[in-house]
C-alpha cells in the first residue's frame, strides 16, 4: 500500500481524490481490475468500490486498511462515491484530470456540481508521486528486468536466416512467461535488414536475411511493473557502414551511462548521447529523446531529451537508448535500464551490447 499522506503532501488543497484509471487504482492498491473507483481519503480509511466481478477478491484490500463497498444494483459507481464524500464531509474533491476522456470528465461534472462538490486537477501530482519508486516497486522492475535479460538469451538461439519478425515476436512472449515474467511489458519491436531504420517497427513476415541487422525492442512486465531494453545484433556479417554506425551508437550509449548522476538534468543526460553522435555527423539520424522512466507505464516521467529540465531523483529509473536510423539503410539501436541511487548509478541490464554477430 502507498504511503497516501505523502499525495496529500503534494495537494494539499483537497480533501479527498477520485482515482478512477486502471492504472492508478492497481498503483495505490495493488490490486488489479478492469472496473472500479477508489476514493483517496486524508482522514480516514481510504475506498475501493468495485462491481460483483472483482468484489470477492478485493476483500484481500481490507488487509491493508482499505474500505471495500460493492456498487449496489441500480446504483451507479459515482453515486456510491458520493456517498462516500458526504460521510467524509469532503467538499474538495481531486480528479485525474490526466487521465480523463471528455465524456468521463463530463458525467464527473455533472454528478459533483449537483452535489456542490470543487472539482481540483490532481493528475500531475499523482504523476509526480508515482516518479519516486517504493522498495517494493524497485523491486518489481528488477525482476522484470532480469527475466527480460534472460529471455535475450534465449531468443538469440532462436533468431536465423529464414525465421520472420513476427516469428521471433511471438517466440520472444513465450519465453518471457516461461521464464517468470507476468506478460509483455509493451508490444515488441521486432525490425530486421531495412526495417530497422523505423524507430517504431512492427513486427511483420519479412524474413530475417544473411547479413541483417536485427533490433529488439521488448520489456517482460511483473506485477504489473515494466522493464524495457533493446539490442541490435547482426545474422551474418554486417556491412562496414552498419559496423560503423553500430560502434558510434554503443559508444554514445556507453558515454551517457558513464556520466549519469543523480541530480543531473534529463537534458544533461541527453546531450551525452547526442553530442557524440551529431559530433559523426548522423545527428539527423537520431530522431527521437536518449530516454524515459518506467514503472507501470511503460513511459513515464522524468525524460531524458534534449527539452527536460527535470533533475534524474533518487529511486527514479531511466533508460538509456539513443540510435540511429537512415531510411534504405538500417539503423541500429542499444537500451539499457538505470536505478538511479543517491550516490550511485546502477545499471540492472547485464546482457552483452559489444557488436554479436550470430
Amino acid at each position: 500500500m502507498k504511503d497516501i499522506a505523502k499525495l496529500f503532501a503534494i495537494a494539499p488543497e483537497v480533501d479527498a481524490i477520485l482515482v478512477t484509471s486502471e492504472k492508478n487504482r492497481r498503483y495505490f492498491t495493488g490490486f488489479a481490475s478492469t472496473f472500479g473507483y477508489l476514493v483517496l481519503l486524508k482522514d480516514r480509511p481510504s475506498v475501493f468500490i468495485t462491481d460483483p466481478r472483482y468484489f470477492e477478491m478485493a476483500e484481500v484490500l481490507k488487509n491493508d486498511g482499505f474500505d471495500v463497498r460493492q456498487i449496489d444494483n441500480g446504483i451507479s459507481g459515482l453515486a456510491t462515491v458520493c456517498s462516500i464524500l458526504r460521510e467524509a464531509g469532503a467538499k474538495r474533491l481531486g480528479f485525474e484530470d490526466t487521465e480523463m476522456t471528455v465524456s468521463e470528465f463530463g458525467s464527473v461534472i455533472k454528478v459533483f456540481e449537483s452535489e456542490k462538490v470543487n472539482l481540483v486537477p490532481c493528475g500531475e501530482a499523482i504523476n509526480k508521486m508515482r516518479r519516486v519508486k517504493t522498495e517494493e516497486e524497485t523491486g518489481y522492475i528488477v525482476k522484470a528486468q532480469s527475466v527480460t535479460d534472460k529471455a535475450f538469451t534465449e531468443i538469440l538461439k532462436f533468431v536465423k536466416p529464414g525465421v520472420t519478425e513476427r516469428e521471433v515476436a511471438i517466440e520472444l512472449q513465450y519465453i518471457i512467461n516461461k521464464l517468470g515474467g507476468h506478460g509483455l511489458a509493451f508490444d515488441t519491436i521486432v525490425a530486421s535488414g531495412v526495417n530497422t531504420s523505423k524507430p517504431h517497427a512492427h513486427p511483420t513476415d519479412k524474413k530475417i536475411e544473411s547479413g541483417d541487422a536485427v533490433t529488439i525492442d521488448f520489456g517482460a512486465s511483473y506485477n504489473g511493473y515494466c522493464s524495457d531494453m533493446t539490442r541490435t545484433f547482426f545474422v551474418g556479417e554486417p556491412s562496414e557502414k552498419m559496423r560503423s554506425i553500430y560502434n558510434i551508437v554503443l559508444l554514445a550509449q556507453k558515454t551517457a551511462i558513464k556520466n549519469a548522476y543523480c541530480g543531473m538534468t534529463g537534458k544533461e543526460l541527453d546531450s551525452w548521447a547526442r553530442e557524440l553522435i551529431v559530433a559523426n555527423g548522423y545527428g539527423q539520424y537520431f530522431t527521437h529523446s536518449t530516454g524515459h522512466s518506467l514503472g507501470i507505464d511503460i513511459h513515464e516521467e522524468p525524460r531524458a531529451s534534449k527539452l527536460s529540465e527535470d533533475k534524474l531523483l533518487a529511486n527514479q529509473f531511466i533508460t538509456v537508448e539513443p540510435g540511429i536510423y537512415i531510411p534504405g539503410v538500417g539503423g541500429v539501436r542499444i537500451e539499457d535500464l538505470l536505478l538511479i541511487k543517491e550516490d550511485e548509478v546502477i545499471d540492472l541490464t547485464t546482457s552483452d551490447k559489444n557488436i554479436i554477430i550470430l
